[in-house]
């Protein structure tokens, strides 16, 4: 494959050193025992705000150690959805699953075995890199030695050991998302939720990441990923396009690339995107007509 700019880029600034394996995902358990059992569904989720739509008949599902993106423009119905699953948002219709439990029924014990990055950074900006830590943890049941060596862990991994101290507020965004990142996935869970975990963040911080959730996903996390960067989308196992509150395709990426009207393959993920956006409009407006 031809290498991107961003890649390039990273080279330069690195002089091209390999990374070395990932001290995050050595700690999680491997969870491929059963492989055909969804760890994420999503069964026809549907939420309004009066008559408008957010999303409509949202359903897919995602299979242990399997990388699944929500791939759509910014108000598309992605963070809707994934809010829904994170049981942060109740569904007007349909119902999700995580890890085996029932949104519906058993929130709490969902949110427990599930590890969230949101789009926004919401820990507590005012408590230190380490308070912050350490309230994570406890939240999800760590205690005792188990909390401490899940800090030690997630600090010398990410690189947070020189802002142990610091106010999170005032963090420079590539650390923060590291601390959020880290925060997720203190408690190795079976499950792993992230809202657009590189937004805004260098190319160098986004390889990192993206070398720790393939390697977690590795050892059997399912790991549920939004974003709008089509070079992201491509590092999916499986991606499902959201537009317009709706599902408008759903596949791997070469099957997105291979779904363009006419037959013809896309050149890119990115183009087969903008051509499925380009139909659905069509659709949308011969239907209004």
């Amino acid at each position: 494959m031809t290498a991107r700019p961003d890649e390039g880029f990273a080279a330069m600034l690195d002089d091209g050193a390999p990374l070395q394996p990932s001290a995050l995902a050595e700690a999680f358990p491997l969870r491929l025992d059963q492989p055909d059992q969804p760890a994420i569904a999503a069964i026809g989720l549907t939420r309004r705000y009066g008559d408008f739509i957010a999303a409509q008949d949202i359903s897919f599902s995602v299979r242990p150690g399997e990388i699944f993106g929500l791939l759509g423009p910014n108000g598309a119905g992605k963070s809707t959805t994934f809010r829904m699953l994170c049981g942060l948002a109740t569904p007007s219709a349909g119902r999700g699953t995580v890890a085996g439990r029932d949104l519906s029924v058993a929130r709490a014990e969902a949110r427990q075995a599930l590890g969230y990055m949101p789009q926004k950074f919401s820990l507590y900006g005012d408590l230190t890199v380490a308070a912050n830590l350490k309230f994570v943890a406890g939240a999800y049941g760590l205690t005792g030695s188990a909390q401490g060596t899940a800090i030690e862990r997630v600090v010398a991994a990410l690189g947070l050991g020189p802002y142990l101290e610091s106010a999170a507020g005032l963090l420079p965004l590539g650390v923060k998302q590291r601390l959020a990142l880290g925060a997720a996935v203190l408690h190795t869970p079976p499950v792993l939720f992230l809202d657009e975990p590189t937004s805004g963040v260098d190319p160098l911080v986004r390889r990192e990441f993206w070398h720790h959730i393939n390697a977690i996903a590795a050892r059997g996390t399912a790991v549920l990923v939004t974003t709008h960067f089509m070079d992201e989308a491509e590092n999916c196992d499986r991606v499902l396009v959201i537009n317009r509150s709706q599902t408008i395709a759903q596949g791997t990426p070469d099957e997105l690339r291979r779904s363009i009207p006419g037959g013809e393959i896309a050149p890119s993920l990115g183009a087969a995107f903008f051509s499925l956006i380009d139909t659905q409009r069509r659709v949308l407006e011969g239907a209004a007509a």
